[in-house]
C-alpha cells in the first residue's frame, strides 16, 4: 500500500526521546572521535540524532561524522596515512580484507567487562565477524552487526491481481516452474517494447548465487575458510542459468540498456515490475508508491535458499580512546539504537528483542515482515575472504557478457570457477 515514507520519529531525528538515554563516560578524558559510517542522507541523520544524545550524556566528548570513510577504498588509505576513523564501517564482504590489516581491535574483553548483551543478537550475524587469524567464523568478534541484510521477494500485488494471480504464501516458497511462469504471465510488451516486467533482478554475485544455493550448489569449499571453488557443478551452473534466462531467454527481466535509462529498484517502485529481489532498504522507496505490495520467500527449487549480508561497525586499532569508542558503538547498536533505525523502515535488525518486536513486525508495508525472519534460517555468506572484492568483480564482469549474449552461461560459469580459484590459490 502506498504510504508515507518515514516515520516522525525518522522524520525529526534529533528530538529528544525519553526512551533513549545514551551512556556516559565515566572517568575519561576529553576524547575527540570520528565516526565512519554509510547511509543515504535519512540514515545519517538517525546517525546524527545518536551521537547528539550520545554527547548530551557526554559533554567533552566531540564526535566528527565521516561519510566518505565508509567507501573501502578510502577507509584503506586513512588506515595507510595513519588517520582512520576512531569508530570504523564495514560490509560482511569487504571487512576480511580489513581484518587480515589488523584494522579492528576485538571486542571480547569489552564485551564481558561491561556485560555487554551480545546474546540478543542473532548468532548467524556474529559469527562473520570473528576472526581466529587463520578462519572466519572462530575466534574474537570484531564488530557488531548494525543490521541483517535479507533479500526476500517484493511483489507488486496490483499486478498478480490484474493478471488473476493467487497472492503468494509468506510461509511456503513458491517453486522455480510457479515462479518463471507468473513472470511469463506478468511481462506485458507493446510494439516491440516490454512495458511491464515479471521480474527485476540484481547483477552482482549474491542474487545468483541465492539460485545456485537453490539448486543445491556452493560457491566455494567453506566460506569461513574457502580454499578452492566449487562453482563448476551442475547444481551451481543450472542455478545460474536460471537467473541469466530470465534476460536472456525467457525476456521478463530488464537487460542493461534498460536499467542504465531508469535504475531497477525505480522500475519497480513506478509500478513496472512484478517482482523484485532486494533487501529491506528498499522499504522507504516503495512505501512512496501509489500501488499495493509485500513480500514473499525466495523462490526454491531442491531447498530454500537466501544470502546473508549486513554491515558492522568495529573499534579502530590504532584509535588512542578506545573506551570511548566502545561506549559509542556500542549504544549506536543497542536496543535503543536500532529502534530508532528501524522506526525509518531501513533494515532487519540485528538483535531479537527489536526484530521480533511489534516496532518491526508492525511496521507495514510491507505485512509479511516475518518473511524476513524466517528467511534467516536458510540464509549464507559469500565468501569470507580478503580478496572477495577482486573474486566479485571477476564475476559481475562475466555475468555481465552473459547478458549481453557474448557468453554462454556454461562458458561464463567456467571462467568464474577459474576467476575464484585464481584468487583463492593466488
Amino acid at each position: 500500500v502506498g504510504g508515507a515514507a518515514v516515520s516522525q520519529a525518522a522524520a525529526a531525528p534529533g528530538k529528544a526521546s525519553s526512551r533513549y538515554a545514551a551512556p556516559a563516560i565515566i572517568g575519561q578524558a576529553t576524547p575527540s572521535l570520528v565516526w565512519a559510517l554509510p547511509g543515504n542522507p535519512d540514515e545519517i541523520a538517525v546517525y546524527q540524532a545518536l551521537a547528539d544524545r550520545f554527547m548530551e550524556a557526554n559533554p567533552t566528548v566531540e564526535i566528527t561524522l565521516d561519510r566518505e570513510a565508509s567507501d573501502f577504498e578510502r577507509i584503506v588509505t586513512l588506515i595507510a596515512s595513519g588517520t582512520a576513523p576512531d569508530v570504523i564501517f564495514a560490509t560482511i564482504n569487504n571487512w576480511p580484507a580489513l581484518a587480515v590489516r589488523d584494522v579492528f581491535m576485538p571486542l571480547d574483553d569489552f564485551i564481558e567487562q561491561d556485560g555487554y548483551d551480545i546474546e540478543d543478537f542473532y548468532p548467524q550475524i556474529i559469527r562473520p565477524y570473528q576472526y581466529d587469524g587463520t578462519r572466519f567464523g572462530e575466534g574474537a568478534l570484531y564488530g557488531l552487526p548494525k543490521e541483517i541484510a535479507i533479500r526476500s521477494m517484493y511483489y507488486n500485488q496490483d499486478i498478480y491481481t490484474e493478471a488473476g494471480i493467487e497472492m503468494p504464501s509468506a510461509e511456503e516458497a513458491m517453486s522455480w516452474e510457479q515462479f518463471i511462469d507468473i513472470t511469463e504471465q506478468t511481462t506485458i510488451s507493446e510494439g516491440g517494447r516490454t512495458t511491464q516486467f515479471g521480474y527485476i533482478q540484481e547483477t552482482w554475485w549474491g542474487p545468483w548465487m541465492i539460485w545456485s544455493w537453490s539448486a543445491g550448489g556452493e560457491a566455494v569449499d567453506d566460506p569461513y575458510a574457502p580454499t578452492r571453488s566449487t562453482l563448476d557443478t551442475p547444481e551451481a551452473l543450472k542455478g545460474f542459468k536460471t537467473y541469466t534466462d530470465f534476460v536472456t531467454a525467457l525476456r521478463v527481466a530488464p537487460d542493461a540498456a534498460t536499467t542504465a535509462d531508469q535504475g531497477k529498484a525505480e522500475i519497480f517502485a513506478s509500478g513496472r515490475g512484478a517482482n523484485y529481489n532486494n533487501g529491506r532498504w528498499m522499504v522507504p522507496l516503495f512505501r512512496t508508491s501509489d500501488f499495493n505490495w509485500d513480500v514473499m520467500p525466495m523462490p526454491a527449487d531442491v531447498e530454500r535458499a537466501q544470502l546473508l549480508t549486513g554491515s558492522i561497525f568495529g573499534i579502530s586499532s590504532a584509535t588512542e580512546n578506545a573506551d570511548a569508542a566502545w561506549q559509542l558503538l556500542s549504544y549506536v547498536v543497542s536496543q535503543e539504537g536500532q529502534e530508532l533505525m528501524t522506526e525509518l523502515g531501513l533494515l532487519l535488525p540485528s538483535r531479537r528483542s527489536v526484530a521480533e518486536s511489534d516496532l518491526f513486525l508492525n511496521s507495514t508495508p510491507p505485512e509479511s515482515n516475518q518473511v524476513y525472519l524466517d528467511d534467516l534460517e536458510y540464509a549464507r555468506p559469500l565468501p569470507l575472504h580478503p580478496r572477495y572484492p577482486e573474486m566479485e568483480q571477476a564475476l559481475e564482469d562475466e555475468t555481465a557478457l552473459v547478458f549481453a549474449g557474448t557468453k554462454t552461461a556454461e562458458e561464463a560459469m567456467l571462467a568464474m570457477h577459474e576467476a575464484v580459484n585464481a584468487q583463492l590459490q593466488g
